[in-house]
């Protein structure tokens, strides 16, 4: 696997390395594109909309591993919108969406949290949905695997739920193989990501590719396999 999708620098306020040394560790660990998507400002402890609006100014390549600007964007309200702006949106690399607490939105219910996912896919800069089988939120998977495949927004096997939820967590972990084995009757593609809060968890798959199985996966099911694969779907220049 050479590229990481999701991943937090200091900049998210709950994170703890700088984009220098996530870059490093990358480098170190023989990947060959990091995208940085800090929490977008609805999150408690984020920098404000400039941060992302000025993302143009971060180095696109550190220590030979290319970067790419990005965002994961909290979905705010029962209508699916989001924490900022398309004018903003259209200048990154890499658009990543989903529900948070503490980030403006309120439990409606599986009904209504699906409903507001899924306006949200419905965004033209939204590529890559997060971790929709978090416990916090519930909703219906099945719905929102049909509507990434309508809309064409990536699901995430996100390493990090699969290391916690595997051992602490077996609502998620369930959610998670659930969601997997979704996508791979649909014959959908997912990207694998650290959602790396340090330096050390940057391209942190190992455990997860051990356990394809147990999602019903192979590799060949994960996109980010093939970094050509990965850019040409962002739209971002090779």
């Amino acid at each position: 696997m050479k590229i990481d999708l999701h991943t937090h620098s200091i900049s998210s306020g709950h994170a703890y390395s700088t984009i220098s040394e996530m870059a490093q560790a990358a480098a170190l660990k023989g990947l060959e594109v990091l995208a940085i998507t800090d929490h977008g400002p609805a999150c408690v402890g984020v920098p404000g909309s400039l941060y992302f609006a000025n993302a143009q100014r971060m180095p696109k390549m550190i220590n030979g591993v290319r970067i790419l600007s990005g965002v994961e964007l909290n979905i705010v309200n029962k209508d699916g919108e989001v924490d900022l702006p398309d004018d903003i949106l259209k200048k990154l690399d890499v658009v990543v969406a989903g529900l948070h607490l503490e980030s403006g939105y309120t439990d409606l219910g599986i009904e209504k949290n699906t409903e507001a996912v899924i306006k949200a896919m419905q965004n033209p800069y939204v590529k890559i949905l997060s971790h929709p089988y978090a416990k916090y939120f519930e909703l219906d998977l099945e719905k929102i695997v049909q509507a990434s495949i309508e809309h064409d927004v990536m699901i995430e096997l996100n390493a990090s739920y699969v290391y916690t939820a595997r051992s602490s967590d077996e609502k998620i972990f369930n959610n998670l193989v659930k969601t997997m084995k979704l996508l791979k009757a649909a014959g959908r593609k997912v990207v694998l990501t650290s959602d790396a809060h340090s330096h050390e968890e940057v391209g942190n798959f190992d455990e997860t590719l051990l356990r394809l199985s147990e999602f019903g996966l192979e590799r060949s099911d994960i996109l980010n396999s093939d970094v050509g694969a990965v850019l040409d779907f962002l739209g971002v220049d090779k």
